[in-house]
């Protein structure tokens, strides 16, 4: 008899820096009935973005870490991969699919679930001729986002899919369907949270440990010598 797939929710995060809103994310995905794990998969920066302008790499796969043991006890279940790190240093196509067909490869033993925000669903019949296999070979999960909700609901992808489509409560991690997480809404971005700390402010969306970092570090312009 065939061993069941450990689930894996895969979340792709800059980690510029990962905060409660992301952590808040893992936690309803980990809800999910089926969801073993989720993985913080931080993404090498976009080469659409200044790079000088966030943290390095390894100082935001630092802060996941960090942010990932601030849950307590569920903090096991919430790890920080860089797999799409390492697809990018062997060259290997940066796409979603392509990443989770070389994930399965590398994992046999587990199943990988997909999560995105509602945004990104709005989009995803724009990312290449292949965006169908990411419905159709693989679970999905989406996150609902402020703005974003009543367009993703409408979107391209949503209404192709619309008949695999289950609500959360009876979401399995079935490769081909999808669900929608209508209930998570936090507007805080990473982009208000490194602006609050260049001015030497505290956000409450960081555990204090990754603050004790940023400073130790002095990343993001936060003061150094700042004792606030």
């Amino acid at each position: 008899m065939e061993q069941k797939k450990k689930t894996v929710g895969i979340m792709g995060v800059s980690g510029d820096p990962v905060h409660q809103g992301h952590i808040a994310a893992a936690l309803a995905a980990l809800a999910l009935p089926g969801m073993d794990e989720v993985w913080l998969m931080v993404t090498p920066h976009s080469p659409f973005k200044d790079p000088s302008k966030g943290a390095a790499l390894e100082h935001r796969t630092h802060l996941a870490n960090l942010a990932a043991m601030s849950t307590g006890r569920l903090g096991h279940r919430i790890k920080v991969s860089d797999f799409e790190v390492l697809l990018r240093r062997f060259g290997v196509e940066n796409s979603t699919v392509t990443m989770l067909e070389h994930f399965t490869e590398t994992y046999p033993s587990l199943q990988p679930v997909w999560l995105m925000g509602a945004d990104n669903l709005v989009t995803l019949h724009t990312w290449g001729n292949r965006w169908q296999d990411i419905m159709e070979k693989y679970p999905v999960g989406v996150f609902g986002r402020p703005g974003s909700d009543v367009e993703a609901k409408a979107s391209v992808a949503a209404t192709t899919y619309i008949d695999s489509f289950l609500v959360p409560e009876k979401f399995s991690c079935m490769p081909g369907t999808w669900t929608f997480i209508d209930s998570l809404h936090h507007s805080v971005s990473s982009t208000s949270i490194r602006e609050e700390l260049r001015q030497g402010r505290n956000p409450p969306e960081l555990c204090l440990d990754a603050i004790g970092y940023i400073r130790q570090y002095g990343l993001y312009g936060y003061p150094q010598t700042s004792t606030q």
